[in-house]
């Protein structure tokens, strides 16, 4: 779905009316929005190497007493291998899809209104999920130059 579906629907919600305590949230940040960098190379023994994806992430949260609207800048950093195992880009892609699907709900069904406070709250919630899974992963504000970034919604 395009960044204008998105603004549609965005649109539509702000216009319904909402009771006092109505909030929605809801949506899929899907694995191809994670477009993974070689960074540091891997010499194939042992863990070592280092990808990296940016993603600017629009949460919203249309809501009367706590409306939401903030892009968050959000660099994944994984390793290609660690003490476990190989980490393929797709594994990572959809490691990290589910960890901001998940962050995102968390912190749109919270109080926070502040965006800072809110992409940091999201950030955080990433980086624990994705360590569940993933040994050894960043998740910062955009840290890596010479990326291009990539929005979800897109542009």
């Amino acid at each position: 779905m395009g960044r204008n579906a998105w603004m549609m629907i965005l649109v539509v919600l702000a216009a319904l009316p909402l009771g006092a305590c109505t909030t929605f949230s809801g949506g899929h940040i899907p694995p191809s929005a994670f477009e993974f960098h070689d960074i540091v190379s891997h010499d194939g023994k042992g863990p070592g190497g280092w990808k990296v994806a940016q993603v600017n992430i629009l949460l919203s949260r249309a809501s009367q007493r706590r409306p939401l609207y903030a892009w968050c800048d959000v660099e994944v950093g994984v390793p290609f291998a660690n003490k476990q195992r190989s980490i393929s880009n797709t594994v990572a892609q959809q490691r990290a899809s589910g960890a901001a699907d998940e962050s995102a709900r968390v912190v749109l069904l919270g109080h926070e209104t502040v965006t800072a406070i809110a992409c940091e709250h999201f950030r955080l919630g990433m980086s624990r999920r994705l360590n569940e899974s993933i040994k050894g992963v960043k998740v910062t504000k955009f840290a890596t130059l010479g990326i291009k970034p990539r929005s979800f919604p897109e542009d």
